[in-house]
């Protein structure tokens, strides 16, 4: 997607976890209303997700547009029983502690290193340069400071003083 877009589906990322964080530490009803501000800027990531992302997933490539397939199904699933979670948990007190912490740890173990794991996997195959990156390899020559480059002696090494040392202010 296009930069703008990922940092404005970020933004609502972040509004979506505080205002769950402040409904969770708000005592009255008035958290239900933290909990719909949260969920709204859910369905909007969930609708990025699920189209708009996809299709600029699907346009660059087949392999990228699987890896994103299973890598945005998986995400929306889990960040869908986020809210479930806090509804059972912060929002009614249904559960105990311990089930609590039980379920939001399973989801956190999804949701990220498993989520790591099967984007890294998918990527295997996926051409950098598909994705429009330059990954830089050491044994390559960099053209672009080529003509900058300057061989230095071991002579003009010793010669000239590093750090200032030997008197020099530079």
């Amino acid at each position: 997607m296009p930069w703008p877009s990922i940092l404005f589906v970020i933004l609502i990322d972040e509004i979506m976890i505080v205002t769950g964080l402040a409904g969770a530490l708000v005592r009255t009803s008035y958290k239900w209303g933290y909990f719909t501000f949260g969920c709204v800027a859910l369905i909007y990531i969930l609708y990025m997700l699920g189209w708009e992302a996809r299709r600029h997933a699907n346009a660059l490539g087949r392999d990228i547009g699987r890896t994103f397939l299973i890598c945005g199904s998986l995400t929306a699933i889990l960040w869908t029983l986020y809210p479930i979670a806090w509804g059972v948990c912060e929002g009614a007190n249904l559960i105990s502690p311990d089930s609590e912490a039980a379920f939001y740890g399973v989801l956190d173990v999804l949701a990220k290193p498993v989520f790591g794991a099967l984007l890294i996997w998918g990527h295997r195959n996926i051409n950098p340069s598909a994705l429009g990156l330059h990954i830089h390899d050491y044994t390559e020559k960099d053209l672009q400071f080529e003509g900058k480059k300057k061989a230095v002696t071991d002579e003009e090494t010793m010669a000239t003083p590093a750090n200032g040392i030997n008197g020099s202010s530079v």
